[in-house]
């Protein structure tokens, strides 16, 4: 029986902000590389976004993040499997989610720069809150 109890929820919560960060710089990291080898691609640091205006990139987006996904998953044995599940469960969700909370700075279209940060650093913030709290109660 898995328990439920405030601190579990916060560290969850707390895991899934700090791997949403990790997704977002990893992204940002991706759309660089991408953009220096071929220039007409857009900085998109949302992947769905990145398949709109530069398939190619968006491609590659997705690839790395199932990578990073597939990443948390091997396992030798039954020891290992049963105290990892829980960041299994975390990282699967918050990379489910980032998908869709990524879209929130291309909601706002501002020319200012700190906009598009601060709505970034938002959604990492309700993806890692949503996604914590799902993984607790899943």
């Amino acid at each position: 029986m898995v328990e439920h109890n405030s601190r579990i929820l916060g560290y969850n919560i707390a895991t899934s902000i700090g791997y949403s960060f990790i997704l977002t710089i990893i992204m940002a990291i991706v759309s660089l590389i991408v953009k220096a080898f071929y220039p007409p691609s857009t900085f998109d640091i949302s992947p769905i976004e990145a398949m709109i205006h530069s398939p190619a990139e968006g491609i590659v987006q997705i690839l790395i993040l199932v990578i990073l996904v597939v990443f948390v998953f091997p396992t030798r044995t039954n020891l290992e499997k049963s105290s990892l599940i829980q960041v299994r469960k975390i990282a699967l969700i918050t990379a489910s989610s980032y998908l869709v909370f990524s879209l929130l700075p291309y909601a706002f279209q501002v020319s200012y720069p700190q906009t598009y940060l601060g709505l970034t650093i938002a959604y990492n913030l309700l993806n890692g809150t949503f996604a914590g709290f799902i993984s607790t109660i899943v």
